[in-house]
């Protein structure tokens, strides 16, 4: 009983020190680099893989930790990111199901789909609202690179989380 419960905090505050290191390396080592004009979002990779890999419980309660990591640092309304992050895990997690563990192509379509939503819910949300319909800008300049950004780093993030969970499952 004891080992069942040591799994699960193990796991728990696994999954809690990977979102942690995401953020990190998302809003502090990112930015530094001058080749990005935009980043990876590590943190969408992150709720969309755990809400495939372990359904929509795990899915929701990620995006809402990942979201109020981004509510809490970046300004504006409160709970915007906690929408879109959710939203996305638990979508995500309803696929878990009908998903098969080691096949990369789903998930790679599922990059491309969720950031493309992220991406437009934030422009609506920070840009649209305020006027600014210069969207053909933003999907060059924003949208596109990020996206593509995302999905080669869903390849390697994936595919590290993916085998984190067959060794706790093994372990455990």
């Amino acid at each position: 009983m004891t080992n069942v419960r040591l799994g699960k905090f193990s796991k728990v505050l696994l999954h809690v020190l990977i979102i942690f290191l995401a953020f990190f390396i998302q809003t502090s080592i990112f930015p530094l680099i001058p080749l990005f004009t935009c980043s990876p979002n590590l943190l969408l990779i992150i709720t969309f893989s755990y809400g495939l890999l372990y359904g929509e419980d795990i899915g929701i309660f990620t995006g809402i930790f990942c979201g109020l990591l981004c509510d809490m640092y970046f300004n504006g309304d409160f709970g915007l990111y906690i929408l879109i992050y959710s939203v996305i895990g638990f979508a995500n997690g309803m696929l878990n199901e009908s998903f098969i563990d080691n096949s990369i192509t789903l998930p790679m379509i599922l990059s491309l789909v969720n950031g493309f939503a992220y991406n437009t819910y934030i422009y609506i949300t920070h840009f649209l609202i305020r006027r600014r319909f210069n969207i053909s800008y933003y999907f060059v300049s924003i949208i596109l690179p990020s996206v593509l950004f995302t999905l080669i780093a869903t390849v390697i993030i994936y595919k590290l989380l993916y085998k984190l969970d067959i060794f706790h499952k093994k372990t455990f």
